[in-house]
């Protein structure tokens, strides 16, 4: 996903710079800061997502969706077994417009997830390894790709708060400026598409319970899954 968390080793710089804001919420606030030596800012968004954590965190993960439903995105799987620390690599290969299409593989892990009940936070994050897999013919393989997701809920449940972190480099020809752009403007569409499919998640879910007899609850009450 380029479509990116917080307090994790990934971003543990000591020349880290100040942020400065690009985009005012609400919904969403996007910042960035200048990353040494590269062209390429880092991204931090902050905003609210009208699901609840548990129905985001099983978005964020089933990678084999992300066709479905994330924007300029045509395959993304798993090309590993999961390794002992959870993690597993992924494959996605994207087709913007303009810049044409890109591949990147990374590795991906779940650094915390939510309880059986459906409570508490959801944090991942990714890292790429663009040697993992053999290059394809006539489509660039993107280099930098890291980032991940903090999500945490708001008030009864129903909605989240989400902190999404990202660097990408698309490469190519693609100057750094437009890249920078680009990666600042694709982050409200990155929300908007992590929203609407946990909401079906969460519809699907509660229609599961309902089904199978399960007592009533509020959609900020959510039953395991």
């Amino acid at each position: 996903m380029t479509t990116a968390v917080v307090c994790c080793a990934l971003w543990t710089r000591a020349d880290e710079g100040e942020w400065t804001v690009v985009i005012k919420g609400p919904p969403i606030t996007v910042k960035n800061r200048s990353i040494p030596k590269s062209p390429i800012k880092e991204i931090l968004a902050e905003g609210e997502i009208a699901a609840p954590v548990q129905d985001i965190q099983e978005a964020c993960m089933r990678v084999e969706r992300f066709r479905s439903f994330m924007p300029f995105l045509k395959d993304s799987h798993e090309i590993s077994d999961h390794l002992e620390d959870g993690s597993v690599y992924v494959y996605t290969l994207i087709d913007l417009p303009v810049v044409g299409k890109r591949d990147y593989v990374v590795r991906t892990w779940l650094r915390e997830a939510v309880a059986a009940d459906g409570s508490g936070t959801f944090r991942n994050e990714w890292k790429a390894f663009p040697d993992h897999l053999p290059r394809r013919s006539g489509i660039a393989r993107i280099e930098k790709n890291e980032g991940g997701w903090t999500v945490t809920p708001i008030g009864d449940g129903s909605k989240s708060s989400a902190v999404y972190r990202f660097t990408v480099d698309p490469g190519g020809w693609i100057p750094g400026f437009a890249a920078n752009l680009g990666n600042e403007k694709g982050v409200a569409d990155t929300y908007r598409a992590v929203e609407k499919e946990a909401q079906r998640l969460r519809d699907a879910r509660l229609a599961k319970a309902a089904d199978a007899g399960a007592p009533s609850v509020d959609a900020g009450v959510p039953t395991p899954h």
